[in-house]
């Protein structure tokens, strides 16, 4: 032995534990030799660093007896580094040696020994039919734990006959060459031989197995985490289809949707379906949700005329009889135009549908300050006459009655539409747009000339009158010298157009922009749909979304019906917070408080005229008005023949007392409010009588009972059945028998709530509406997105669209001869590629699959498992499409 191979000794275990590597148990294999006995010398220094390890190391002082390892026969020469190699670990196991060998073609397998005999197949059981008789197969390879199909039928002139056997049957020989092949996904045909042959015998049709093969040439897996993911052996429990597809329908991600179906089902292993078999389904749904949206648009329209026949819808056509243009508007949305018509905003956003038609949408405020959407349509482009289709349409919808102001953004094309439908409508500009317009220039001003901005803000929002306002612009363009701006230039000339000191007498509510507008886009696309929402399923989405907004309309005048608690303890005040609604009167409260900093002092000439003056001196901005003259003329006697105004005129403008006017109310201890200075919209009564049903949807009885109320009346007796039922098996089938008995007699019966009440569709017969064709309109090109494509009327350079829907015609995305892109078919040379095998993304759906993009839906795939390779060409077109509509 060399000198070298000594170092390959094991250390004390005083060294071992100060390097932490101790040797837990001996070593077993050649390399594993008794220790050989120490010397003298060497046990009184290995006991002293005994002594040093347990004494340092505590707890650890009883170590393991560690055996010398000896060294190989022919070491390498860096065996003997013992910084590197100072421990001869235990291997990892590895595989047995009998392992290795190849395994025996011969070699069968059987279910496991076990199973209760009965459910084995045999000579002796008969059945009512073949179908009875492959269910007992398909149960029995289920305990067995493999799967079977339906092989080929064997009849005979005196019987039928058909075959049940393992998937494994047969070979496949594949038709794509390696090379070429997408996935490594191979074939589970191998040739097993078990099957089973029924056979009818007699005239009774009775069945038999006359054949039998239970031995396989492949492993079991009777697991039911396995045996669940065979085809043969998943189950569709309606119930839980039902809650599948009632989860995707409100937009719940997939991995919700799994784990509620965990839950349900106690457990993954209870569940028999995959989350493959749940993506796939979603998959379907959307390929399904995709044909014919026109059609399924209409007849949802249709559905909700004959809910509620006040709902109003209308198509525009182009040349073709394609719709371009769509209108609609349900009787809850005219209900509230009819008491909150007096200001409207009007914008147009995209990306809500799969077709980039934007959404136009006619919004105000209700009572309770919350938005109110009165019409929605969906348009291909943003023409001038486009626009003026639809304020026709809008106006004819709601009785012809014009709202007092509409705040739209500054395209010339809805200016127009708007001075020719809507005459006797203020039209103003929304603040925010116009200001948007040049947000790029205004931040290089801001970063120039600090403190221009908060000045800016305070020229635009303070109540100026239209001189004060020019004086106050003056005088920030003299501050710093700016005079030479382009664009201070142009928002002055546009001045009157969206400057609220210029149309202050013109009642606006508490909206001087499209924000809530905005706001309701961002609430739509946020919550109910996408860029891939078709047509049909927006329209049915748009109407949740608005059920959701009379939900929390609903609340809060729940809230608001008793009296709100008073702020103070004067006169007015309670009688305000008895007349407001809560959140008008917390806008209320807080103009009380801002009054608190002024003092009122009488006009020393003329009688009920007060100067109502801000506490602090004006410093920051000296231009800006801190005094206000306020008319107070108070009749106690006959208290409605009272007259208050003030000079900022916020009260004309927004509706709502001023805090100058609060300030002389509390001064002169005025008792009472008169009527006409109380917007019936701020009140708990601003809901006015329509003659038409408000309710989107009618569901209640001709006694008044509701749909609700005969489900709550139903439950008791429902719950009872299902609890004495499921103690016993034969009382679960008789149960099951009764309800389709029961279900049976109660489908004669004519309903007399929803859509298929027969006097409903006999009062208010639908009217024949417009011949529209079934084909889907093309991708619009709209303002406001990414460059490149036409212009449109009176605009810049018009967007290209973000969805890129396939055509039908020769120029395609995808080429119709070999499927790829870039080139024409015509003049295409290329084979075409060999077709995908299954697996691969068939549609788009909801939540993030492999290969989905996160918010816009992952793709659903079709389920490869048990799937043989020779099948691929047949059910790819049959369930998946061509590989060009992808």
């Amino acid at each position: 032995m060399d000198a070298g191979d000594s170092a390959l000794v094991w250390a004390s275990p005083g060294v071992s534990l100060v390097s932490k590597r101790v040797l837990a148990s001996p070593v077993s294999g050649p390399l594993s030799v008794a220790a050989p006995q120490p010397s003298p010398e060497s046990a009184g220094v290995g006991g002293a660093a005994n002594g040093a390890g347990g004494a340092a190391n505590g707890a650890l002082s009883r170590t393991p007896e560690v055996q010398m390892a000896e060294p190989l026969a022919a070491s390498p020469p860096w065996i003997g580094d013992e910084m590197r190699y100072r421990r001869i670990m235990t291997p990892p196991v590895c595989v047995e040696p009998e392992r290795m060998v190849t395994p025996d073609v011969a070699q069968t397998y059987m279910h496991n020994e076990n199973l209760d005999p009965r459910l084995v197949p045999n000579f002796e059981m008969d059945f009512d039919s073949l179908e009875h008789a492959y269910e007992f197969y398909r149960h029995y390879a289920e305990l067995a734990g493999f799967n079977i199909k339906r092989n080929r039928k064997r009849d005979k002139k005196e019987s039928e006959g058909q075959e049940f056997c393992c998937s494994g049957e047969g070979k496949h020989k594949s038709k794509v060459a390696v090379v070429d092949r997408q996935r490594d996904h191979t074939s589970k045909r191998g040739g097993c031989k078990a099957m089973v042959l029924a056979r009818t015998t007699g005239v009774d049709g009775r069945a038999c197995y006359t054949h039998i093969v239970l031995e396989h040439n492949h492993k079991l897996v009777p697991t039911p985490s396995m045996t669940r993911r065979m085809r043969s052996h998943k189950k569709q429990d309606p119930a839980v289809v039902k809650l599948v597809d009632t989860m995707h329908a409100g937009h719940v991600a997939h991995v919700n949707v799994m784990r509620v179906l965990r839950r349900f089902a106690g457990g993954s292993e209870n569940l028999h379906l995959t989350e493959r078999d749940i993506q796939n389904r979603r998959a379907a749904q959307v390929r399904e949700e995709r044909v014919d949206d026109i059609p399924k648009l209409q007849a949802f329209f249709r559905e909700c005329k004959l809910n509620n026949p006040q709902f109003f819808y209308e198509f525009q056509v182009d040349d073709k009889n394609v719709v371009k243009n769509v209108f609609w508007s349900h009787a809850s949305q005219q209900g509230d135009y009819a008491d909150y018509s007096g200001v409207v905003t009007f914008d147009t956003t995209y990306k809500t549908n799969q077709y980039s038609m934007p959404l136009a949408m006619f919004v105000g405020f209700n009572s309770q300050l919350q938005n109110v959407v009165f019409g929605q349509a969906l348009l291909r482009d943003e023409k001038a006459d486009t626009f003026e289709w639809l304020f026709k349409q809008f106006r004819a919808c709601m009785g012809g009655r014009d709202p007092i102001v509409i705040f739209t953004d500054q395209d010339p094309s809805i200016e127009k539409a708007v001075r020719e439908v809507f005459r006797s409508t203020y039209h103003r500009y929304c603040r925010w747009h116009v200001t948007n317009k040049y947000r790029l220039e205004l931040n290089q001003l801001n970063a120039q000339h600090p403190g221009l901005s908060d000045t800016l803000t305070s020229v635009i929002n303070h109540p100026l009158s239209p001189a004060e306002f020019v004086g106050a612009w003056e005088a920030m363009l003299d501050k710093y010298s700016v005079h030479e701006s382009r664009v201070l230039a142009k928002l002055f000339d546009e001045r009157k157009m969206w400057i609220a000191s210029y149309f202050k007498e013109i009642f606006c509510g508490t909206m001087t922009s499209t924000q809530r507008s905005e706001s309701v886009n961002n609430v739509v696309k946020r919550g109910y749909c996408d860029n891939s929402t078709t047509i049909h399923e927006f329209a049915k989405s748009f109407l949740e979304c608005l059920e959701h907004t009379r939900e929390n309309e609903t609340r809060e005048t729940y809230n608001s019906q008793g009296p709100s608690v008073p702020y103070t303890q004067y006169r007015y005040d309670k009688q305000l917070a008895c007349v407001y609604t809560r959140a008008v009167y917390h806008e209320f409260k807080e103009r009380f408080l801002s009054s608190t900093a002024f003092f009122v002092r009488p006009h020393p000439n003329k009688a009920n005229y007060f100067l109502v003056s801000h506490t602090r001196p004006p410093t920051e901005f000296p231009w800006l008005q801190h005094e206000f003259w306020v008319k107070a003329i108070v009749k106690r006697d006959v208290p409605e023949e009272s007259v208050f105004e003030c000079e900022c005129m916020r009260m004309e403008h927004t509706g709502m007392f001023c805090p100058h006017l609060v300030c002389v109310l509390t001064n002169l201890q005025v008792e009472h409010i008169p009527s006409k200075y109380i917007p019936k919209r701020y009140t708990r009564e601003a809901k006015v009588a329509t003659a038409f049903d408000r309710h989107d949807r009618m569901f209640s009885g001709p006694s008044g009972e509701t749909k609700a109320s005969r489900m709550l009346e139903l439950l008791p007796d429902w719950c009872a059945l299902q609890q004495s039922s499921v103690m016993s098996s034969e009382a679960v089938s008789k149960c099951k028998e009764l309800l389709r008995q029961a279900l049976d007699v109660v489908k004669e019966i004519p309903h007399d709530v929803g859509p298929s009440a027969p006097t409903a569709a006999a009062q208010n017969p639908v009217q024949e509406e417009q011949r529209v064709s079934a084909s889907a309109p093309p991708v619009s090109n709209t303002k406001g997105g990414r460059r490149g494509s036409v212009a449109r009327e009176g605009g810049d350079a018009v967007p290209a669209p973000h969805f890129n829907r396939p055509q039908t015609t020769e120029h395609t995305r995808r080429c119709s001869t070999c499927h790829r892109s870039g080139h024409n078919a015509a003049t295409c040379g290329r084979e075409p590629p060999p077709k995908r095998p299954r697996g691969r993304p068939v549609g788009s759906g909801r939540g993030r699959g492999r290969g989905g993009r996160k918010g816009g839906g992952g793709r659903g795939y079709v389920e490869e498992d048990d799937i043989d390779e020779e099948d691929y060409e047949m059910e790819l077109d049959d369930e998946c499409g061509s590989e060009s509509e992808y």
